[in-house]
């Protein structure tokens, strides 16, 4: 069988948990015998917008423009256009869609369509976190959704515009690829105040068109799946119609597993993950430092000069690092502020016999049994989670 995978993102240019999980899926039907092609899309200032990037079976459609009016529903034609004539170049028996942001909406295809959703996107144009001034959304209303979406988009400012205009001229002598890993080196403090920009709020009715067109989008899917029982059941409640649930799975292997070394938080130095409530209860839990605290992942907006909450933050790891880090680790910590669907990190962490702290929120607990794989604790709660963190080191040291 022909499978295309479509979604956001794809490594080693984009590295968070859906695009890793979708480079696993692909390496696993490689692995039975099927025939996998990838179209992703990609941030690559310097390199035309809607350009097709082809690398070997990936092709990387660029998408400079990180966030879309609602009014337009998030539909781009240019990228649809570019997706049917990857189809019919392509012909694959199957189309197998992991996430629409940054593509478009509308897109269509000729083969059956599987549909796996990772997180709440198709109904939270809030980056699917379902928070809303940082406390869980009631849920979607277009009200709510129109402002919330506005907060949240991704809009380079004025400074990181003129910076994409210089990297397309220069384009002609250094090539764009350069020019993203020099950029990817500069310290956060360098590169946050160039990124962040502004968008205005639309109106409810922009919200309601958005979400209205996500929903035909999953509808229309021969295929819907979630892996947690949890994003299942949110999304029929939203009319996207029946989820089949199927967990997702890590690679086995990896070094024996050693403990006893510092705890750790993978994942997206952002506020939605609670890097900074995890240096908090580790600072309640262990006055004395020990054992440490290792933060690693891309920066995001709770970075400031390199630290989070004045802790030292670290780069993301590759695979073999996060495998040796959590052989090594006390614990892994996840101080997530919005109810996660069956965060990749959390199989990897089981994989390697890392106990886990954790939030008691959304699909979570059904990864984690309380006492066996690790401790769970209440929400946004930094006392619960230095208690949770404490009673780990004592009980899996």
């Amino acid at each position: 069988m022909h499978v295309l995978l479509v979604l956001h993102g794809y490594p080693p240019r984009e590295n968070a948990g859906t695009e890793r999980h979708a480079a696993t899926l692909a390496a696993g039907l490689r692995a039975r015998g099927h025939r996998v092609s990838v179209l992703a899309a990609t941030r690559a200032p310097g390199r035309r917008q809607y350009a097709l990037l082809r690398e070997g079976a990936v092709t990387r459609i660029v998408q400079n423009v990180p966030a879309r009016p609602l009014a337009a529903a998030e539909r781009d034609r240019a990228v649809e256009a570019a997706a049917r004539r990857l189809e019919a170049e392509l012909r694959p028996d199957l189309v197998h869609v992991h996430h629409l942001q940054f593509l478009s909406s509308g897109l269509r295809f000729r083969a059956p369509v599987a549909l796996t959703l990772h997180d709440a996107w198709l109904w939270c144009p809030a980056g699917g976190t379902l928070l809303r001034d940082g406390a869980p959304c009631p849920g979607p209303e277009p009200s709510r959704c129109a402002p919330c979406a506005a907060a949240w988009a991704p809009v380079p400012g004025r400074r990181a515009r003129a910076l994409v205009a210089l990297a397309g001229l220069a384009a002609p002598v250094v090539p764009p690829e350069r020019l993203h890993r020099a950029w990817s080196r500069l310290p956060d403090a360098l590169r946050a105040p160039v990124r962040r920009g502004r968008l205005a709020a639309e109106p409810p009715e922009a919200a309601a068109r958005r979400n209205a067109a996500m929903r035909r989008f999953a509808r229309e899917a021969a295929l819907r799946l979630a892996p947690s029982r949890f994003l299942a059941r949110e999304a029929e409640r939203r009319g996207l119609g029946p989820v089949e649930v199927l967990p997702h799975g890590v690679p086995a292997g990896g070094p024996p597993r050693r403990g006893g070394g510092p705890l750790l938080f993978l994942g997206t130095l952002a506020r939605h993950k609670g890097p900074d409530l995890v240096v908090e209860g580790w600072r309640r839990a262990f006055p004395d430092g020990r054992p440490g605290l290792a933060l690693h992942g891309p920066a995001g907006d709770a970075v400031r000069r390199g630290r989070v909450a004045g802790h030292p933050a670290s780069p993301p790891l590759d695979r073999a690092g996060v495998r040796r880090a959590l052989a090594e680790a006390t614990a892994l910590v996840m101080g997530s502020r919005w109810p996660e669907n069956a965060p990749l990190v959390v199989l990897e962490a089981r994989a390697a016999g890392c106990p886990v702290v954790a939030p008691r929120a959304g699909g979570i607990p059904e990864l984690v049994e309380e006492g066996r794989d690790g401790w769970l604790y209440a929400p946004g709660d930094a006392d619960d989670l230095a208690r949770a963190s404490s009673t780990t080191r004592g009980a899996f040291s």
